[in-house]
């Protein structure tokens, strides 16, 4: 009986890491889902009580972390109301009580989710680049999770792409960059590079290659940053050559949104676009692209990038720091110590920064407090791994480029991020990295 406890104990911490990375199906579902996997945490945790310790420093953290989740939740929003942050707490508690073997077991599961959303995506990625026409629907995200204007999708079943991140290729292929199921493609490529850093670019197991793969796809600014720092210090530390040449496929890779590549001489793709009857959508066309109507009163059209659209829509290496959001920051500089202290307001960079996600959020939001009180709990485990001498040469290249990834996707404390970096934090403390 406790081992199925412990089983269902690690599926729904890895259920409520994958929820938060929201996947385009939850769009809709994000709360229901929450409390479907919150519940079946707690419930397994009742009967899972031998997989808990509770050291004084883990007692310290998790009430630490807690308190910071209620600091968030009672700061109030721009027009009034608050944040419910404190909802994370159990999930918290539990997380950072849990054996190290089962936080590490629970991650195993989270990177198998998080690996198999990935294999629909990379397969209809190929088939659009190799020129195979499909029809893919028209989708936008729901108006209650939209933050900076609406962004429009095409979507297959298990997939989904960003219509503003496509090129047509002169055969009539579509090349885009990889979302999967999740909402842009930065989060393939984030969380596949942590998850490689987690388990110490270890490209030989599945989840690894499909990871390695995936991030590779997205074309992603942050994988490419984030993969050829790790894989350039792992291959030094850990003396394995063997890692350098992946690392210069990454960069590689890295360089083709930065050179602007189009094709502007291709009419149109191969892909068909189907758009809902009712729904209203001003996409770029040509006459020679519209397609006659389905018998479902469906516009059908093949994929015409607008001018402006591209692999990277944003000039330079920064794509975070918008100048709403530099404004933003500006104003918060000018303001009030109370201000100073405790932020503009909860949602202050989703209102006045139109949901540009930079480090400096952090500040603008949730003030000084926050800021600092946030670095004092990711910082408190590697202090105490140096204390006990195991602050090995892993678990700071790890700590370094989590670190770096808090530049573009700063709201660490949420599941997925916790649970891979409390997962990589304590695999990375053996000497054999």
């Amino acid at each position: 009986m406790q081992q199925l406890s412990l089983a269902w104990l690690q599926a729904g911490i890895a259920l409520m890491a994958f929820v938060s990375l929201l996947p385009y199906f939850l769009w809709s579902y994000q709360k229901p889902a929450y409390a479907v996997a919150t519940s079946i945490v707690l419930a397994a945790a009742a009967g899972s009580f031998p997989a808990f310790e509770l050291h004084r420093s883990r007692l310290v953290l998790s009430v630490a972390f807690g308190l910071f989740l209620v600091y968030l939740s009672v700061l109030p929003k721009v027009h009034g109301g608050t944040t419910r942050w404190f909802l994370l707490i159990p999930f918290v508690v539990v997380l950072l009580h849990l054996r190290t073997a089962h936080l590490q077991r629970a991650f195993a599961v989270f990177h198998w989710l998080f690996a198999l959303s990935l294999l629909p995506g990379m397969l209809l990625w190929i088939l659009l680049l190799a020129g195979v026409p499909l029809e893919l629907g028209y989708i936008t995200p729901p108006a209650d999770i939209v933050q900076r204007g609406v962004t429009e999708y095409v979507e297959w079943p298990g997939a989904v792409f960003m219509l503003a991140n496509g090129i047509v290729l002169p055969h009539g292929g579509v090349l885009f960059r990889l979302c999967a199921v999740y909402d842009e493609p930065g989060t393939v490529g984030t969380i596949s590079a942590l998850c490689l850093a987690a388990t110490r670019f270890r490209l030989g197991d599945v989840k690894g290659a499909i990871s390695l793969a995936a991030g590779l796809m997205s074309l992603s600014i942050a994988f490419a940053a984030l993969s050829v720092a790790g894989l350039l210090a792992t291959a030094l530390a850990a003396k394995r050559p063997a890692l350098l040449p992946v690392a210069l496929l990454c960069a590689a890779v890295g360089f083709v949104p930065l050179s602007g590549m189009k094709f502007g001489d291709v009419a149109a793709g191969n892909m068909t676009i189907v758009i809902p009857a009712g729904i209203q959508a001003s996409l770029p066309s040509t006459p020679s692209a519209t397609l006659p109507a389905g018998a479902d009163g469906s516009l059908r059209q093949r994929f015409v990038p607008a001018p402006e659209w591209g692999l990277r829509n944003t000039p330079g290496l920064d794509s975070r720091s918008q100048p709403w959001m530099r404004t933003l920051l500006g104003d918060y500089l000018a303001s009030p110590v109370a201000t100073l202290m405790f932020g503009v307001a909860s949602d202050a960079s989703i209102v006045h920064g139109w949901g540009s996600s930079v480090w400096y959020r952090i500040l603008t939001d949730f003030g000084i407090v926050g800021f600092l009180w946030l670095f004092a709990l990711f910082a408190w485990p590697p202090f105490q791994l140096w204390r006990h001498g195991w602050l090995h040469a892993g678990v700071v290249i790890f700590c370094g480029l989590f670190l770096m990834s808090f530049y573009q996707r700063p709201i660490i404390w949420l599941p997925a991020q916790l649970l891979i970096y409390f997962a990589g934090l304590y695999r990375n403390t053996r000497d054999d990295i």
